[in-house]
């Protein structure tokens, strides 16, 4: 299963060649690995999502992305699970194009310690109902 964002290009986002710049995809990807954690992750009335960082990211650019009024989709879904640590991958696009595919880790963190912590129980069933195995 993947989680799906619907993300706004805005004019701001653009470059000098009118498509939406390289460093805006980061963004789009952070918008929705936080729609993730806050809609899936944090949904529990027991446990809420206690937090993590990003140790890796990569992307891959396929097509420029102009103006448009229309949002992009960006889903977002888990290829590994670990102890202290999960893998997503990413695509951005829209009803006919793929634009980017992008991979990242991620690190449970405990933000008052300031260290790695283990993924809890309550997370990682949910991280495995969006799990699909990389390709």
């Amino acid at each position: 299963m993947r989680h799906v964002y619907e993300c706004s290009v805005r004019f701001d986002d653009l470059d000098a060649f009118g498509h939406v710049n390289n460093v805006t995809f980061a963004e789009y990807l952070q918008e929705a690995r936080v729609d993730f954690a806050h809609r899936r992750l944090s949904s529990s009335d027991d446990v809420a999502h206690e937090g993590s960082v990003v140790a890796h990211q990569s992307i891959d650019y396929l097509a420029p992305v102009p103006f448009r009024t229309e949002p992009l989709q960006v889903e977002v879904w888990v290829t590994r699970v670990g102890t202290t640590s999960f893998e997503v991958a990413y695509e951005v696009k829209d009803e006919s194009t793929l634009f980017a595919r992008a991979t990242g880790v991620l690190v449970a963190f405990d933000v008052r310690a300031n260290t790695p912590r283990p993924v809890s129980p309550a997370e990682r069933e949910v991280l495995e109902r969006y799990f699909e195995p990389s390709s």
